[in-house]
């Protein structure tokens, strides 16, 4: 009996590819969503002066 060792193809990863929504680069474990503090920061910032509100009203 011969054994396969192709079955990597079929094997699903467990982990969700997110990219950031500030700058779509890979989003990094501490941060996730986001890639880095900077942009968890800037999207605070957005929530915090309306300014993302007013972004989905448009």
């Amino acid at each position: 009996m011969e054994i396969k060792k192709n079955n990597k193809n079929k094997i699903l990863s467990l982990e969700k590819k997110y990219k950031c929504p500030n700058c779509k680069k890979k989003a990094i474990e501490p941060f996730v969503p986001f890639c880095s503090k900077k942009c968890a920061s800037i999207d605070l910032m957005k929530w915090l002066t309306d300014e993302h509100q007013a972004s989905i009203k448009n």
